[in-house]
């Protein structure tokens, strides 16, 4: 792990001092401090740990933490199904700590034996498990699934340039502090996102000109206009492949704005689907239950997002209720890691634990958009 590079800002998961090996627990925490001088730790500061004020009042723990107890964050892979056997990791106690499916229950919950307490078994909630992986010199084993082996990082277009000796600035009455460029012929390879088109201050106005929204230097003056957009919710067409894993909704009453994590069986024809759900079953409670849905109420599966510390009022979330994620907005922030949330759809309220709600994503257009106010950091 020790030769991990971190970032200021990156989701990393924190094994503290008095635990230790890959069983854990591991604390999900961000970077604040890439490096300290000694080269050996990070400033991180922990998303489900606190420490209290004077006042008696809490805030998130923050505390140098050795390189070599740091890991970067797994991917969560929330449809991923679990079997009798299967090395998993148990969201527990605020931390992320080993342990092995032990068996299977109703409900999409698991009895799970962790590791060092074998003799105590745990039940779990689907969604406050995962695969087990180990962090090996830079990469997850066992290995992640194809599509996600880029760990979320955007790989950016680097572009090779040569800083050139700048013209004298024409007369400019400078203050102190001001900074001037006094940098020698030199190559560097930067990220495109840090360069900028090169203006020339000549004689109080830039060459080549600015745009022409853009010609006045000082401050502008805008105008704010208050607007709503609308969109209208969409399934673009999609040639799903037999045994996809998707989630499909309905228009009946009491179902709109639920979607149900299936898996696709087979194309009958008319835009239609067969899908077999991998949560509901038959009414004789014997097999899983199979029914033909229109590829207007078929999306894929959302994709994984990094864990949200605390969920805010008013926020967008996706609730896991009834075997099924329903939409709605959380009015209530309650302690203990709960929520109420409001659905529109049926004008009810309810509670729910934070492990099941997650960050609320729209399939729109063949893309997936998210609300603009999620944040995931913030407690």
């Amino acid at each position: 792990m020790s030769r991990t590079h971190f970032h200021k800002g990156g989701l990393v998961e924190v094994t503290r001092s008095d635990h230790g090996g890959s069983t854990g627990p591991y604390y999900p925490a961000t970077v604040l401090r890439p490096l300290t001088k000694d080269k050996a730790h990070i400033f991180v500061q922990y998303q489900t740990l606190t420490a209290h004020k004077a006042d008696g009042r809490s805030k998130p723990l923050t505390e140098f933490v050795e390189l070599g107890k740091v890991r970067p964050a797994p991917p969560r892979e929330l449809h991923r199904l679990f079997k009798v056997g299967d090395d998993v990791d148990d969201f527990r106690a605020k931390g992320w700590s080993r342990g092995t499916v032990r068996e299977i229950l109703e409900n999409s919950k698991y009895l799970v034996a962790l590791d060092g307490q074998a003799d105590q078994e745990f039940e779990s909630d689907h969604f406050n498990l995962r695969l087990h992986r180990e962090w090996d010199d830079g990469s997850w084993v066992p290995p992640l699934p194809e599509e996600q082996k880029s760990s979320g990082v955007v790989k950016c277009r680097k572009i090779t340039f040569k800083l050139r000796d700048k013209k004298k600035t024409m007369g400019e009455n400078f203050t102190n502090g001001t900074l001037v460029d006094d940098q020698a012929d030199q190559e560097f390879e930067s990220e495109q996102f840090n360069l900028r088109l090169h203006k020339e201050w000549d004689d109080r106005s830039r060459v080549s000109p600015l745009p022409e929204e853009q010609k006045s230097s000082g401050k502008k003056k805008c105008r704010k206009i208050r607007f709503t957009l609308k969109a209208k919710k969409e399934t673009v067409r999609a040639d799903f492949e037999n045994g996809t894993l998707v989630e499909v909704s309905s228009d009946e009453e009491g179902y709109k704005d639920a979607w149900y994590t299936a898996r696709v069986v087979e194309y009958i024809g008319k835009d239609k689907f067969l899908v077999e759900y991998v949560s509901l079953l038959t009414e004789d409670r014997t097999q899983l239950l199979r029914e033909e849905a229109f590829a207007s109420y078929i999306r894929p599966c959302p994709p994984p997002l990094p864990p949200v510390a605390q969920f805010k009022l008013l926020q967008k979330v996706d609730a896991w209720y009834n075997e099924g994620w329903w939409e709605g907005s959380i009015s209530k922030v309650l302690t203990g890691s709960k929520y109420v949330v409001y659905f529109s759809s049926t004008n009810e309220e309810l509670e729910f634990n934070h492990s099941n709600l997650r960050l609320h994503q729209d399939w729109l257009n063949g893309h997936w958009v998210m609300d603009p106010c999620c944040n995931f950091y913030g407690f």
